[in-house]
């Protein structure tokens, strides 16, 4: 069973954990469910967590090569667009996503919002593989947490991020 370098980082603020999972002989890297810092009292946003990756990616000597989302997240922005301006890797995320933006869309009454994914470069299926390297990736669809939820099983690590949740951390609903 193939065994990838997983660090994680964690966000109190959103009691997420982002991850980078990378191989270890080719140095290759991905991103999982990055945040992008958000403070709704001054609507603004950071890209603090998001740095703290890229940092450690740098003093890793790590190379990007996926930047990855499991679903879309309700309760936090993902960073994926800024680490893709940042460092042109791709971003993906499953093709469920499309009926999430839908409900969004109605929802919040965004009109000429694209509900098609077009705002990440790719959109898994169940069953798709692709690699990290020499590590390969198969895409699970997961739906409970959300409809569009996908777990990423990369050798014997499985990034599942709100598929579950710890009986003392986490927000479920």
């Amino acid at each position: 069973m193939q065994k990838p370098e997983v660090a994680g980082f964690y966000d109190p603020r959103t009691c997420s954990i982002q991850y980078v999972v990378s191989c270890p002989k080719t140095r290759q890297c991905a991103i999982i469910d990055p945040v992008l810092d958000f403070d709704e009292k001054s609507g603004t946003t950071a890209s603090t967590n998001a740095t703290i990756i890229l940092d450690y990616i740098e003093e890793n000597d790590l190379k990007l090569g996926w930047i990855l989302d499991t679903h879309p997240h309700a309760d936090h922005f993902s960073a994926a667009s800024f680490l893709k301006a940042k460092t042109g890797a791709p971003t993906a995320i499953g093709q469920h996503v499309t009926a999430v933006q839908q409900i969004w869309k109605d929802i919040y009454n965004w009109h000429d919002f694209a509900c098609d994914g077009s705002q990440w470069d790719r959109l898994f299926c169940d069953g798709d593989t692709f690699s990290i390297g020499e590590l390969n990736v198969r895409v699970m669809h997961s739906p409970g947490h959300t409809l569009a939820s996908i777990t990423y099983v990369v050798g014997n690590a499985a990034f599942i991020h709100d598929t579950l949740f710890m009986p003392d951390s986490g927000r479920p609903r």
